[in-house]
């Protein structure tokens, strides 16, 4: 089985276009508890001059910019390595766009004051390379925004699922936010680390039963076996997740 987290090819079938991250989005988007939902939250996080330039990297179909909105004296530049996302993101984002590769931005030095690389990075193989690309292109007091999640994240859900699978299915690893602080820290001046306090509290069996599908492992087969292995854990209605996700930002000094 391809670890698809990882491998180049799967990932770009996974990715091709949103409709796999539509399905685990809408997870997360329908039974959060969180007091404030993630996407404002990253959005909170920053601190930028006046009229910034931000890049996003892996921004997929443009999620977080669309629910947010771009503020009017702020350019952003929407890139992802699939250009069926960005051709999604063209309809939803007020943006400029390309398809770029993180690791080889085509982009001028000192010519961003912040990046965001949000739930994108434990996919990228030449991740120090990319760091440095990043930094390359921040200007000084630039800021790199990377979430990503922890070991807890859904664990829960990955139970049920790793039950049917009757085997581990592939996690991130390589970025995550164990690991990630180490990571950047080698390129960049200083960093912190934010967490995001959040829990899944969900009511419709069906859609856990679309997540589990999103994924290389599972097709519309092992549906019923989901289903089963879903309903199980449901408690007075509800099946409990844990969420462990939140933001690394990387400073670059003035």
């Amino acid at each position: 089985m391809t670890d698809w987290c990882e491998d180049r090819e799967a990932l770009a079938e996974q990715y091709d276009d949103a409709s796999n991250l539509d399905a685990r989005i809408a997870l997360h988007e329908r039974f959060s508890t969180a007091e404030r939902d993630l996407k404002p939250w990253l959005f909170d996080q920053f601190d930028c001059p006046d009229s910034p330039r931000i890049l996003t990297l892996g921004g997929g179909p443009g999620d977080v910019w669309a629910d947010v909105g771009v503020p009017g004296d702020w350019t952003v530049v929407h890139t992802d390595a699939s250009s069926g996302m960005v051709e999604e993101a063209r309809d939803a984002v007020d943006a400029q766009f390309a398809v770029a590769d993180a690791a080889s931005l085509p982009f001028a030095s000192d010519s961003f004051d912040a990046v965001t690389a949000n739930f994108v990075l434990y996919h990228i193989a030449e991740r120090r390379r990319t760091f440095r690309e990043i930094r390359r292109v921040l200007r000084p007091g630039g800021t790199l925004h990377a979430a990503t999640s922890g070991e807890a994240h859904l664990r829960e859900l990955y139970e049920r699922v790793e039950a049917v699978h009757e085997g581990v299915v592939p996690r991130i690893e390589g970025f995550r936010l164990e690991n990630g602080r180490e990571q950047l820290t080698a390129v960049f001046d200083r960093v912190e680390c934010r967490r995001h306090e959040d829990a899944l509290a969900v009511t419709d069996v069906d859609v856990l039963v679309g997540y589990a599908l999103s994924r290389e492992e599972f097709d519309e087969s092992d549906a019923p076996a989901l289903r089963e292995a879903f309903e199980e854990g449901f408690e007075d209605g509800v099946f409990r997740v844990r969420k462990d996700a939140g933001v690394f930002v990387a400073h670059v000094a003035e």
